[in-house]
């Protein structure tokens, strides 16, 4: 053992059996981790496209059926779902795999998971946000219908 492992008591940190893991490449855990980005990838795709499309439309020629706040809220909404799914990976899906098991215990502790939790958590909140603010910016534009542009 090294003389590290004492200074963090029953943790993996340089903990010689963690240090030494190799990892299994044909395990559930690797399927598990890698089976949803065939649809993430598409999906990120065609939220490239949506923005692009908010982008370069002309907002300011009014045109029925097209409001540009509702645009950019479901545009905002698809983001932040893709960016939850990418740290909500990050913090389940990647350390299941023990690819980076022997890594991590061959560093000291910081703040790195911490910050991927805490941006899962964060961006959790943010997607559950757009459910409630779609249907208040099609109220406000159903209410006010004269002068939503304002």
């Amino acid at each position: 053992m090294s003389s590290k492992s004492t200074l963090w008591p029953n943790t993996i940190h340089f903990n010689e059996t963690y240090m030494n893991y190799r990892i299994q490449w044909n395990g559930w855990p690797q399927i598990c981790a890698v089976l949803p980005w065939i649809y993430i990838l598409p999906s990120f795709h065609v939220i490239c496209k949506i923005f692009s499309v908010y982008l370069s439309a002309n907002w300011t020629r009014p045109e029925p059926g097209l409001n540009q706040h509702v645009f950019l809220v479901i545009s905002l909404s698809q983001l932040t779902v893709f960016i939850f799914f990418l740290f909500d990976w990050f913090m389940v899906r990647l350390p299941s795999t023990g690819l980076f098991t022997s890594w991590c215990a061959s560093i000291e502790p910081n703040h790195f998971l911490k910050f991927i939790f805490m941006m899962a958590y964060y961006t959790n909140y943010c997607a559950m946000i757009f459910p409630f603010l779609m249907p208040v910016v099609r109220l406000v534009v159903v209410s006010f219908p004269r002068n939503h542009f304002k």
